[in-house]
């Protein structure tokens, strides 16, 4: 609904790591695709009943429903995080780098602390389905998926120290990446 709002509004699609002419960005497209694909194979296998070395069975001690409602809070908390910082970008907001449109540099709210509280939405959002399905095969996913986000996160402060300079480079120097005054 964001991006369909943001469409009409800005006649912008937010979605433009799909038609990134950078190979880095086309690179990541293809990561997240095959992530996608693979989660999806390794949920109908489960489904289907296989156990491939315990690649499904869930770590015992977090396997009670307290566990499960509190993966789901967990799960919610994170995705609230997110829809507040992609409302707080407003017309800025993208998946993927825009190399072809100039957007501002939102340093309010959240982002006066952290630069990227939408990607930590996201990890936190995936500690939440970890801890409710704590499986090997959900922590290898969820390791996967961190580590394409962390690369994405680098090229994106690259593209925007070229975009914003110095005032992103005094912003930057202010915030941390992700957990305020840590990291």
């Amino acid at each position: 609904m964001k991006r369909n709002n943001q469409i009409r509004s800005t006649g912008i699609d937010p979605e433009v790591m799909k038609s990134s002419e950078s190979n880095v960005q086309k690179f990541m497209n293809q990561l997240l695709r095959i992530l996608t694909a693979y989660a999806c194979i390794i949920f109908i296998v489960h489904a289907t009943g296989y156990q491939f070395a315990s690649m499904f069975s869930r770590f015992e001690p977090l396997n009670n429903l307290s566990f499960d409602i509190g993966g789901f809070l967990i799960g919610i908390w994170g995705l609230s995080l997110c829809a507040y910082a992609q409302i707080k970008m407003g017309k800025s907001w993208r998946v993927g780098i825009d190399e072809k449109v100039k957007t501002n540099l939102i340093t309010s709210g959240l982002y006066k602390f952290i630069r990227n509280p939408t990607y930590l939405g996201l990890f936190i959002l995936n500690i939440g389905v970890w801890v409710i399905w704590p499986t090997w095969t959900i922590f290898l996913l969820n390791l996967m998926f961190v580590i394409i986000l962390e690369i994405q996160v680098r090229c994106e402060e690259d593209f925007l120290t070229k975009v914003h300079g110095q005032q992103y480079m005094e912003y930057k120097s202010r915030t941390k990446r992700y957990i305020p005054f840590i990291y």
